[in-house]
C-alpha cells in the first residue's frame, strides 16, 4: 500500500481510538468479535484489579459469521481464553444473543439489570479500531448512560501491528476503518449511536482513501 494511503489510514485509525486512562469500574462488558486479542486483554486487566465482574456479550457477528466453532457464541469462545488465563468463571456473565454493538450493550444491561446490580461505573473491552464508535454507542443504548461513568478500553496495538490471521491483511483493515467512519455519520443519523463532530483532516484522508479504493488503486 502506498505511503500516502497509510498515512490517511493512520488519520482514521487515530481517530478511532481514544487511549482514555483507565478507572477501575463495577462491571467490565467485552464485546465478542473476531479477534481473540481482545479477550486476552480482558483478562489482563480483569487480573490486575480493574473490575470484580466480568460479562461478555455476543452470539456471532459480521466478522464471526462461520467463523465460529461448532455450537460456540463469541462469548464462548472469549470465555474459554479468559477463564485459561486466570479470570475465575464465577465472576464471569455470558449474554449469548447480541449480534451486533447496539444490541451488545442493550442486551448486557438487561442482563446485568436481572441480576439486582447497580451500576454506575462500566468498562468496555473491544477491538483496538472500535474504541470511540463503541463509547457513541454505549451513549446512544444504555438507557440512562448519562448516570454511568464509561471508560473503553482494547489491545494496545498500533495500526502496523493490528493485521492478522483473524482480522485480516492491511488492505482489509484499512477497508473496515472506512466502514467504521462511514458509521460515524450515519448510525448517528438513524439513531443507533450518539453523534460526533468529524474534524477536517479526517473526513479529509477518508475521502482520499475512498477515491483510492472506488479506482481500485490500493497498491
Amino acid at each position: 500500500m502506498e505511503e500516502v494511503l497509510l498515512q490517511c489510514a493512520q488519520v482514521l485509525w487515530d481517530f478511532s481510538r481514544l487511549n482514555q486512562i483507565l478507572r477501575r469500574s463495577e462491571v467490565m462488558i467485552v464485546l465478542g468479535n473476531d479477534d481473540p486479542r481482545c479477550a486476552q486483554h480482558a483478562a489482563d486487566l480483569f487480573l490486575e484489579g480493574w473490575t470484580d465482574f466480568v460479562l461478555i456479550s455476543g452470539k456471532e457477528g459480521t466478522g464471526t459469521r462461520g467463523k465460529l466453532p461448532m455450537n460456540k457464541t463469541e462469548a464462548d469462545v472469549f470465555c474459554e481464553i479468559m477463564v485459561s488465563k486466570g479470570v475465575p468463571f464465577d465472576r464471569i456473565f455470558l449474554e449469548l444473543e447480541a449480534t451486533n454493538t447496539g444490541e451488545n450493550i442493550r442486551f448486557s444491561q438487561r442482563m446485568l439489570e436481572r441480576t439486582g446490580l447497580i451500576i454506575r461505573s462500566v468498562m468496555l473491552v473491544t477491538k483496538s479500531l472500535m474504541e470511540r464508535r463503541a463509547a457513541l454507542t454505549f451513549q446512544k443504548q444504555w438507557v440512562a448512560s448519562e448516570k454511568v461513568h464509561l471508560c473503553v478500553s482494547s489491545p494496545p496495538l498500533s495500526l502496523m501491528e493490528y493485521p492478522s490471521s483473524c482480522v485480516g491483511t492491511m488492505d482489509e483493515v484499512v477497508v473496515f476503518l472506512m466502514e467504521i467512519f462511514e458509521k460515524f455519520t450515519d448510525y448517528a443519523e438513524c439513531g443507533h449511536q450518539a453523534a460526533v463532530e468529524i474534524p477536517g483532516h479526517v473526513q479529509r484522508a477518508y475521502s482520499i482513501l475512498a477515491a483510492q479504493k472506488h479506482r481500485k488503486c490500493w497498491h
